[in-house]
């Protein structure tokens, strides 16, 4: 196939010109042509950005080929200039070209041309290269100057930070112990002044008696101190200029300043509260106060963030699915990636807090260990078609179908792999393979395994990918985003279920993560209780279906009723339990769905109270919109007289099933008490 080339030929012989055209063209171009023999041509010829190439005869009538050199140089792109001429001299010639001709070719010798407008496209195009190059280098060295910038500024603001702390804190050279700084606090606190502190080492901060455990201290822990209280009776001990013994809680950390190697310390004095903890009882209730405020911090940590976190992604997917441009639709699926991620880490959170404090269980059931390894597939597979990443899923033959276990904690572990191997892997592909070894009658060792051709990892490294909060390199984090959680959990769980989980790796080569468990086989093939999949379907209700929503929220209650119309229901949406309470005397409704927490009366008290109202009369469902996703709200649910929950963030797939699960097709025939309605009998929801 000829090269197309666009072609300025100055030239005022038109037998010249042809023979220009058709040597080109043996020579492989197909060539766009304009002729011009005058100056004015040529200058209005330039006016096109598009041409590639000026080809002059040097010996014009009415301008010279330097002149027409000179005009070509003017235009505003960079065109190459080649001279043709049968009579040029090698003086010219070479003055021609130190005054930016890229050659001359001599019209005795044309067979030339075609071999010296490829050499003059090339050079013209590596120029370019060359052009965009010192474009973009000039971009970089400009935003290296914002972002030192940026780094003087965070380094005021850090130092501000530092010395308006309201405890203590002090600065110090780790090999000679000397303070280096301390912050406004502590010159307040310690009552010595600056000058004098800056004298001073960190030892002589302390009891004499304690100097040598100080430097024994320091040398076991090389990386700095957690928040605990050290020393040999409980606490370090540190004196006031007024000679005031106090007990101090030691937090620290090293740093750099300029080229000395230091340790920042935050000194919170902790004698007040010594006191009464050894006036507690017992250590065994100290640790269940303790393990009982956890969880209630945990508790209202999930509920705080999970209520507006419905708002964010509820709103986000009722966005999506308005009619936005493209930008907007960008826009729109950000806002609910960075929920979805949001939710994802307080999970995460919530998960390693059970483990450590040994409440997570699992729940062993049967379940279809295929569809559990598809369906967690599918759950990536638009993250990994978004990057253009190719996925596949290998499935042996040996592999069975039912298996007895946690399902749901193995399509965690899964999942997590999966997530970070989409995430790690810039290009190429990710493979799952699952196979199985029988190991007695009944139970079979399955091996999942999830390999990507990502960045890799460390060997030094990968050893400590499984501990919480730790992640390949520091910069990991502000690239890729992630707490650093999702190995340290997909550890205690494989773990918990008494199997191996590990991983191959070397950098730029990609990563190989695997894990094995021991799952029971069940005589049967067939589940008690499948779950078929939801699908966007029309549902075949009798009629709409009235939904009574009790909502405090102003957003979530648009979340709720728009989410419900999408569904095919008529909400209607209440601000609180007492005005649940008073809709439902006052109306029949299909189903209810009710916050848990709202001011006046709570999803709790207003189930009591409609329970009350219906008493012998058709039970009507009622479905807890719930924040509280640990252990045992669910059970507080069912307890309080509900029929089934919803986690916030509210999902649309989950309100479909639950829909599907409790209102029949025939709204005239509902059930005298709240059952759940047989899935595979009831139709499915269109999503609207």
């Amino acid at each position: 196939m000829k090269r197309l080339l666009k072609l300025v030929l100055v030239e005022d012989s038109h037998a010249d010109a042809e023979l220009v055209l058709a040597e080109l063209s043996h020579g492989g171009f197909e060539t766009t042509l304009e002729r011009v023999d005058t100056e004015a041509e040529l200058r209005a010829a330039l006016e096109d950005p598009t041409w590639e190439l000026v080809l002059c005869d040097h010996g014009l009538p009415s301008f010279s080929s330097m002149e027409a050199l000179r005009v070509s140089q003017e235009a505003p792109n960079d065109v190459p200039f080649v001279i043709l001429s049968g009579t040029i001299g090698e003086e010219a010639a070479v003055e021609a070209l130190r005054a930016g001709a890229r050659d001359v070719v001599l019209k005795t010798n044309l067979a030339r041309l075609p071999p010296v407008v490829e050499r003059v496209l090339a050079d013209a195009e590596n120029r370019r290269h060359q052009a965009r190059l010192a474009l973009e280098r000039d971009a970089l060295e400009a935003r290296t100057i914002k972002l030192n910038e940026e780094l003087r500024a965070s380094e005021l603001q850090y130092r501000l930070l530092f010395e308006s702390n309201p405890q203590p804190m002090v600065v110090y050279d780790r090999n000679t112990l000397e303070i280096v700084t301390v912050n406004e606090q502590f010159v307040s606190e310690y009552g010595y002044s600056r000058p004098e502190l800056l004298t001073m080492t960190i030892a002589q901060l302390g009891r004499k008696e304690d100097a040598a455990a100080l430097v024994s201290s320091l040398a076991a822990n090389p990386a700095g101190i957690k928040p605990s209280a050290m020393g040999a009776d409980g606490s370090w001990r540190h004196v006031y200029k007024d000679g005031t013994v106090i007990e101090v809680e030691i937090a620290s950390a090293n740093l750099m300043m300029g080229d000395r190697h230091c340790r920042i310390a935050l000194c919170q004095n902790v004698t007040e509260r010594n006191r009464v903890v050894a006036q507690l009882a017992i250590a065994r209730d100290e640790a269940v106060e303790a393990s009982n405020l956890k969880s209630a911090f945990l508790a209202n940590v999930s509920h705080e963030v999970r209520t507006p976190m419905n708002g964010v992604i509820g709103m986000a997917e009722l966005l999506l699915d308005t009619g936005l441009t493209s930008e907007q639709h960008a826009y729109a699926s950000q806002v609910m990636r960075s929920g979805e991620q949001m939710v994802a880490i307080l999970n995460d959170i919530l998960d390693l807090s059970k483990i450590q404090g040994g409440h997570l269980e699992l729940d062993i059931d049967d379940f279809d260990l295929r569809a559990t390894i598809s369906e967690t597939c599918a759950s990536v597979a638009a993250q990994a078609k978004a990057k253009d990443l190719a996925l596949s899923v290998d499935i042996e033959d040996a592999v069975p179908r039912v298996c007895r276990g946690d399902g749901r904690r193995l399509g965690q572990v899964l999942l997590n792999l999966l997530s970070n191997a989409v995430k790690f892997t810039p290009e190429g592909v990710i493979a799952v393979s699952v196979s199985a070894t029988a190991t007695s009658a009944k139970h079979s060792t399955i091996r999942i395994e999830v390999a990507d051709s990502g960045i890799g990892i460390a060997a030094g490294v990968l050893e400590r990918m499984f501990e919480p909060f730790t992640q390949a390199d520091v910069s990991m984090t502000r690239h890729y985003g992630g707490s650093g959680l999702g190995l340290a959990i997909a550890r205690e769980i494989v773990d918990l279920m008494g199997g191996e989980i590990g991983a191959e790796s070397e950098p730029g080569a990609g990563s190989r993560f695997w894990f094995a468990v021991e799952l029971a086989t069940p005589d049967t093939d067939e589940l008690a209780f499948p779950h078929p999949a939801i699908t966007t379907v029309d549902v075949a209700w009798s009629r709409p279906p009235l939904v009574l929503v009790a909502e405090d929220s102003p957003v979530n209650q648009i979340v709720a009723k728009r989410a419900l119309e999408r569904c095919g229901c008529q909400p209607h949406v209440v601000a609180d339990g007492r005005q649940a309470v008073a809709a439902f005397s006052a109306g029949t409704y299909d189903a209810v769905l009710l916050d848990c927490q709202m001011p006046e009366l709570d999803g709790y008290a207003a189930t009591a109270e409609i329970r009350a109202i219906e008493a012998d009369s058709r039970r009507t469902p009622i479905i807890a919109m719930t924040a509280h996703t640990l252990d045992g709200d669910h059970e507080r649910c069912i307890a309080a007289g509900m029929d089934d929950h919803i986690g916030k963030p509210m999902r649309h797939s989950d309100l479909v099933a639950k829909l599907i699960r409790w209102i029949p097709e025939d709204l005239d025939q509902q059930p005298e008490t709240g059952r759940p309605v047989d899935a595979s009998a009831a139709g499915s929801v269109h999503g609207g």
